[in-house]
């Protein structure tokens, strides 16, 4: 094609780090497995959160209870919290590789192609959970850095219709739909760092900063818990041996990471009724050595009606387990089945994902084997409103991945995803939490961009034609607000910082409304007049790469939406910096970048 895409526009944020830090660190005894157990079963909370509450421990806010389960009772499986003596009688000799690999998309990042995936996907059997209207809550401190694990409360007329904390980011996200169509919400926050208040408008700004006045006191060591949900399914034979030697790779390959969080690792195993279990619970342990022997004594089992009850296990993750108060929540879903939905109970998945909110785990999802879009579907909506993201283990696919089997997994997330084996993947995803709360540097590689180089095959037209199309794809797909085909979006002509850069920011700029009319990603606005409103605002083209400017021009050409770019030079080569800009509120919603071989220039 003449073009290379490197890292697909993902956030550069995510090129991280580190679970495995955590896995040296383990020693000591592991807790009375039983008792610990019992404790987890009988903490639950019976009442709704109040208004008269003071704010509870962030690790258990008041929560609906589900109700008793006693269809499943007897079929749940004991907890186990070690293997018996002579389970693990083979010395412990960590493979090389797990031959495992996985591709990724941020649907939280990529957020109007999540939305068109729930919109096109939409007749797969799931549960209501509506994200759109979507408003970022970003909670820093006095230094600018984020505040994890701040009490987030959102009221409407002073009655409490939100409550969770904050993630790692510092990030809570609220959504309209369950707030009853009101045009504004009364927002505070509760954090060491000190407290903030502010009230959010429906139409407004989708993303919003909350500074509180203190510096943010981060526990140390950190505490790190990371849980294990899965499927152990008859079908899940081979991921699950492959995943265990994912986990162990993960040990081996991040036993000097500093500094080391005080990590604990537990498991949810799930089935299905009529199974030998329906959920079978480990306990968080530090014990590594215990973990490890609990885990090589999962294995496959039952199954053969395909769908699954991943909402017992979910319930249990976030009812049973002993999440930590102040430090870092995670969960990993692994299954090749949709989930059951069809059990009449008090509790689903989009119940336990709310409670997931409240104390700020995040999960994320991954898709394995021969995973279908109905799977898909529900694995998206966890991981995107839980703030994780959604993996999916590729065997060799063609169209999406490359190479063998086509379609042997579900992973329908366009052209912006990241593939890498599955343990770089989860060493990433942790690493990146870890990172949010600690002062060392993240290691991040500069890969947030597309480029194009000259080839015989192809016109130069062609080529940038292509590289231009995929970068429209990206600016829309990672739109904080929905756009869509019938959106209004003005493109602007690229400005040039020097000069010297005029005539090729004319013809970049022609390439680009050409790629945009030929993609058809949203309907382009006649700028014929645009000389024009300049003069009237006595504004020039060089004035628009500022925000404000452009969207007072864009107002008046009846826009919602504005593609706007600037052209520079930077070691030899073109870079056309491309920014999607919302009229209303002049915020950015998206940002790209082409690099472009100066053959390909006039």
């Amino acid at each position: 094609m003449g073009i290379k895409l490197n890292g697909k526009a993902v956030p550069t944020a995510i090129i991280a780090l580190a679970l495995s830090a955590a896995l040296v660190a383990c020693s000591g005894a592991p807790p009375p497995v039983a008792a610990a157990y019992e404790e987890d079963r009988d903490s639950r909370s019976d009442g709704l959160f109040t208004e008269s509450e003071a704010a509870p421990s962030l690790g258990f806010l008041p929560s609906p209870s589900p109700a008793a389960k006693s269809s499943e009772a007897s079929s749940r499986g004991e907890a186990t919290g070690g293997a018996p003596a002579g389970a693990w009688e083979d010395a412990y000799a960590p493979p090389s590789s797990s031959g495992l690999k996985a591709g990724f998309s941020d649907d939280n990042e990529q957020y109007n192609y999540f939305l068109g995936f729930l919109d096109e996907y939409g007749y797969v059997p799931h549960r209501e959970l509506d994200v759109s209207g979507r408003v970022t809550l970003e909670v820093s401190d006095a230094d600018g850095k984020a505040v994890a694990n701040a009490i987030v409360t959102v009221r409407i007329d002073g009655k409490v219709v939100d409550r969770g904390v904050t993630l790692p980011d510092g990030r809570f996200r609220l959504y309209p739909a369950a707030y009853g169509g009101a045009d504004g919400w009364d927002v505070s926050v509760e954090s060491d760092s000190g407290d903030w208040a502010g009230t959010v408008k429906a139409d407004g700004p989708r993303s919003v900063a909350a500074a509180l006045p203190s510096p943010r006191n981060v526990p140390s060591p950190l505490p790190l818990d990371v849980l294990f949900v899965m499927d152990t399914t008859g079908s899940m034979g081979g991921e699950i041996e492959r995943l265990k030697a994912t986990i162990e790779i993960i040990h081996d390959n991040i036993a000097s990471i500093s500094p080391r969080p005080a990590v604990r690792f537990g498991m949810v195993l799930y089935k299905d009724e009529g199974d030998e279990y329906v959920t079978r619970v480990v306990p968080f342990t530090e014990d590594l050595e215990s973990f490890r022997k609990s885990l090589a004594l999962v294995h496959a089992s039952g199954g053969g009606d395909y769908p699954e009850d991943l909402e017992a296990a979910l319930e249990d993750a976030v009812t049973r387990m002993r999440w930590n108060d102040d430090g870092v929540r995670l969960a990993f879903v692994v299954t090749d089945a949709t989930a059951q939905l069809g059990y009449k109970r008090d509790f689903d998945y989009v119940s336990s994902m709310r409670r997931a909110r409240e104390k700020g785990i995040k999960f994320h999802t991954i898709g394995t084997g021969g995973l279908d879009v109905d799977g898909e579907y529900v694995l998206r909506q966890i991981s995107h409103y839980s703030g994780g993201r959604y993996i999916f283990l590729t065997y060799g696919e063609r169209g999406e991945s490359e190479g063998g089997v086509e379609g042997s997994v579900s992973h329908h997330t366009g052209s912006n995803f990241t593939a890498d084996k599955l343990e770089t993947i989860v060493i990433r995803f942790v690493k990146e939490d870890l990172s949010a709360l600690s002062d060392v540097p993240v290691e991040a590689k500069d890969d947030d961009y597309f480029e194009a180089k000259r080839i015989e095959a192809e016109t130069k037209d062609a080529t940038l034609g292509k590289l231009f199309g995929e970068a429209l794809s990206n600016l829309v797909d990672y739109s904080t607000v929905r756009i869509g085909a019938d959106t209004p979006v003005a493109i602007l002509p690229a400005t040039a910082s020097d000069g010297k850069l005029a005539a090729n920011a004319e013809y970049f700029s022609e390439r680009i409304l050409l790629a945009a009319s030929e993609r058809r990603l949203f309907t382009i606005v006649d700028r014929a007049n645009l000389q024009k409103i300049l003069e009237e605002l006595e504004l020039q083209l060089s004035g628009l790469v500022d925000e404000s400017a452009a969207a007072r021009v864009g107002g008046l050409l009846g826009a919602e939406v504005l593609v706007v770019g600037s052209l520079v030079e930077r070691d030899g080569r073109f870079e056309v910096f491309l920014k999607l800009v919302r009229v209303g509120t002049a915020e950015v919603l998206a940002v790209t970048r082409a690099r472009i071989e100066p053959e390909l220039g006039l």
